[in-house]
């Protein structure tokens, strides 16, 4: 049964809903005191608010229970004087719906379960989590390795937003067993479940980009363009049913037809949010582009792999390992690393990840080349923002050890994109957020490119990883993807929200409806789909202050 509570309403309508929702099957309860405290008592899953809309007497409390993780979830229903304007006012203040007085019961009890229908996914989703800690405390053993950064021998699971590897596009490389043998005293086999070379053909190249499409068109089923092509849909369905309906059966398509509108309405005005965002901001974030190279520890000698064959693939031993070399070889070891970033004031400061600046942190199981016998290094990193030819030179100004956060800066020319603004207020839960960044990094690029475009680009960028990543900005081709969704929980070191994206986008910014960003996005926990992870803007903002007091100081 599910449980309403009745807040703020007049003595005769409260008598009245009382009355009426009883019978039609809820647990009402109409408390003297409207507060977060008679909530978290309750437990309820619907609250039914009273209020006059034109006196804002409800935002402050509406703005306390969605920015409380506990009640954020409890669905609310506004019960307002006025018309058309004062409805959209008071969804803007956060509620989920509003029904105008004076209203018939049959609408309210249709808004009623519409409400209750959209919530249980949701607390099904809750429900999973929670019992999925407690049969294996995986999600509270990843948000400890993320957030505290502290503990050690656990693989944590990040979306690193970027692509390693050792291929002209460079993605997919497992490693099965890393290890290394010491042969004649200067080569060594590495034993990589897949290891390429630079070397990569047309028909390769156009063969990744269509795996990329096809696997985008699995993940972002969600979009919000095909929800409202759905809704659409499903609104014109409806109005043709009722042309020939009459009676109860009139009624009920009424009040579907009303709760889809509603629900298009209420995304279309968050697409609307989004691509004001897209317009203002989107160069603004740059893809993150390093390449990281290996150095024996001891001797300091660069690993280089011990030869190339004749169609351009490192050559291997009799059971099939890469041999590489610290004595001599033919071509360095590399591994080609995207992430996101996005650009925070006309100084050229950009903030990102720490483990997009450096790949290894946290991570070495990803890396593919021992860390104890070689150390990496980043080789050289560049920032490719979108309309600009030439990428910006990057340099590391700092990272935080304790966040996955990291500050870096370019060299901007003198017409620069537009540094984006911080969000000064805490995040408030549900509201809407836009992410943009780079999913799957220059291989999520490749696949918005046309076949034709792509063999020009194949033939013009030398058949190497930075050839390639130089000719798509030469295009002006780099952009990145935008998506949007909801801020779920709102924690002291944490963001969690549901924008349907791919895996990666590491260091991409989270913006609010207000256009301004509350987060750094670092991470996916990989069992529960749609809960992505962000670093509150609070922390990076704390960080910046502090580099830039330090750099002052010298």
């Amino acid at each position: 049964m599910a449980k309403i509570l009745l807040f703020r309403a007049a003595h005769d309508l409260s008598a009245r809903l009382v009355s009426e929702l009883s019978r039609a099957g809820y647990d009402v309860v109409a408390p003297d005191s409207a507060d977060v405290r008679t909530v978290l008592q309750h437990q309820p899953d619907l609250i039914l608010l009273q209020t006059d809309v034109r006196t804002l007497d409800c935002c402050g409390l509406l703005t306390q229970l969605k920015g409380n993780e506990t009640t954020a979830p409890v669905k609310i229903i506004l019960l307002a004087d006025g018309g058309a304007l004062e409805r959209s006012h008071a969804l803007d203040l956060g509620a989920d719906d509003v029904l105008s007085i004076p209203f018939e019961p049959p609408e309210l009890f249709a808004r009623i379960r519409a409400q209750l229908r959209e919530k249980a996914p949701d607390d099904r989703l809750r429900q999973e989590v929670l019992e999925a800690k407690r049969k294996e405390h995986e999600a509270e053993a990843a948000l400890a390795t993320i957030v505290a950064q502290k503990e050690s021998g656990k693989r944590r699971w990040v979306a690193l937003g970027l692509l390693i590897a050792l291929a002209l596009i460079g993605v997919g490389i497992a490693v099965r067993n890393a290890q290394v043998t010491r042969k004649s005293n200067a080569s060594l086999a590495l034993q990589l479940k897949s290891l390429r070379s630079d070397i990569l053909t047309q028909a390769q190249l156009l063969q990744r980009a269509q795996k990329s499409r096809e696997s985008d068109n699995q993940e972002l089923t969600a979009s919000v363009s095909k929800q409202l092509e759905a809704l659409r849909q499903e609104s014109a369905d409806l109005r043709k049913q009722m042309s020939t309906s009459s009676g109860p059966s009139l009624s009920e398509l009424d009040n579907r037809l009303k709760q889809t509108d509603s629900r298009i309405g209420k995304l279309e005005s968050e697409s609307r949010i989004a691509e004001e965002i897209v317009r203002d901001y989107s160069n603004s974030v740059c893809l993150i582009y390093a390449i990281v190279g290996f150095h024996d520890r001891k001797s300091g000698a660069r690993l280089n792999f011990a030869g190339i064959d004749a169609n351009g693939n490192p050559v291997a031993d009799e059971k099939g390992n890469v041999i590489v070399t610290t004595e001599g070889g033919s071509r360095p070891v590399q591994l080609h690393v995207f992430g996101s970033g996005f650009l925070i004031d006309t100084a050229g400061h950009i903030l990102t990840n720490h483990h997009v600046l450096q790949p290894w942190w946290h991570n070495a199981k990803e890396i593919p080349v021992p860390s104890k016998t070689f150390a990496p290094t980043i080789e050289s990193m560049w920032a490719y923002f979108p309309g600009y030819e030439t990428p910006m030179p990057v340099q590391a100004q700092g990272v935080s050890e304790d966040f996955d956060l990291g500050l870096a800066s370019v060299n901007l020319p003198e017409r620069h994109p537009r540094p984006v603004t911080i969000e000064q207020q805490a995040a408030i839960s549900g509201g809407p957020v836009v992410l943009i960044g780079y999913p799957t990094g220059v291989e999520g690029i490749l696949a918005r490119v046309d076949e034709r475009t792509l063999k020009q680009i194949a033939q013009a960028a030398g058949n190497n990883t930075e050839g390639l990543v130089q000719e798509l900005g030469r295009r002006k081709l780099i952009r990145p993807l935008v998506t949007q969704g909801h801020l779920g929980v709102v924690g002291p070191d944490r963001l969690v929200y549901d924008a349907q994206t791919t895996h990666g986008g590491s260091g991409g910014p989270v913006f609010n409806a207000s256009g301004k960003v509350i987060g750094v996005n670092f991470a996916i926990l990989a069992d529960f789909t749609g809960s992505n992870f962000a670093v509150p803007i609070a922390h990076a903002a704390r960080m910046v202050a502090a580099s830039k007091s330090t750099q002052a100081a010298r």
